[in-house]
């Protein structure tokens, strides 16, 4: 059991300890899923008809509570379906039970568990579990693996020869500003060599990590999803730019951990992508001019 006592120092054993019992959360889940079988299932809306949930996200998201609080009883748990639960040390742990729940409840197999390890806002451990896929994709705070496939360096490609994974634009993207967001899609088909939306984040960014995709970006995304992933890259060898895409922020989201940002690129080696970089610019930009526009006008 790890307890407060993590709160002022990075332990090697206790590391291990707490990406250990992330990946055994995650495989409880999957036990879970295995067990009901895919979908397709019945399902619920919540703020709307994009935003789906069933019963079993949050019947997976109660077995990773209790696995990760019957070990670690301090820490912080930030969830998807079960909210912010408050702890006493410097651990966190973002929770995504089911990560692409549309493809879930239809009986597609591109969804994932997905556990991201934070100490004092440092990402120090993740763990995707792809059950359907029968793949577990996880980093501690040295290497990545696919089970026990170390992963990484992986090859760079001219984005004219790159798959970019994306579900750019997103809902609110095209409710903000559909032509803008319409002129991006454009311009990001005509510049990569194929776009494609796997619908889920984490697995886009572990296929990346993977090697599988050269770089995958968003625009709008919330921390469960991509903690894990985003260590998970990090120590595959790429790279990772964020946003925060808000005028309280107009140099840029160094000063905020990455895995609080909703818009970013990642990418499958330290090369980047300035055609990708750009567009989060603009995306970024676009929503400050909105917001600042929005505010004036309140106050008018």
């Amino acid at each position: 059991m790890i307890t407060n006592s993590f709160a002022t120092a990075r332990n090697v054993t206790e590391l291990a300890g707490l990406i250990a019992f992330a990946r055994e959360a995650a495989a409880a889940a999957a036990s879970y899923l295995a067990e009901v079988g895919g979908g397709p299932v019945e399902r619920e809306y919540k703020a709307n008809a994009h935003d789906i949930v069933t019963a079993h996200d949050r019947a997976c998201e109660d077995r990773i509570r209790e696995v990760l609080l019957a070990n670690c009883p301090d820490a912080r748990i930030v969830g998807e379906e079960g909210g912010t639960r408050e702890g006493t040390s410097a651990v966190t742990f973002y929770v995504d039970p089911i990560d692409g729940t549309s493809n879930f409840a239809t009986g597609n197999p591109l969804y994932a568990i997905s556990i991201g390890v934070a100490v004092e806002d440092v990402l120090v451990g993740g763990v995707v579990n792809a059950p359907a896929l029968g793949m577990e994709f996880w980093a501690d705070d040295t290497a990545a693996y696919l089970g026990t496939k170390r992963l990484g360096p992986n090859p760079e490609r001219a984005l004219a020869d790159a798959l970019v994974l994306t579900g750019f634009p997103g809902l609110r993207d095209l409710c903000e500003d559909r032509s803008f967001a319409e002129r991006e899609r454009l311009a990001l088909l005509e510049s990569a060599g194929a776009v494609r939306n796997l619908g889920s984040a984490a697995l886009e960014l572990c296929f990346v990590a993977a090697g599988w995709a050269d770089a995958t970006t968003l625009t709008s995304i919330n921390p469960w999803d991509i903690a894990a992933g985003f260590h998970i890259i990090e120590k595959a060898g790429g790279s990772i730019r964020t946003w925060t895409c808000s005028p309280s922020d107009v140099d840029g989201a160094e000063a905020i951990p990455p895995q609080e940002c909703p818009a970013y690129v990642a990418c499958t080696s330290a090369k980047r992508y300035e055609e990708l970089d750009s567009l989060l610019e603009r995306v970024h930009a676009s929503r400050c001019e909105r917001s600042l526009r929005n505010e004036g006008a309140h106050h008018e």
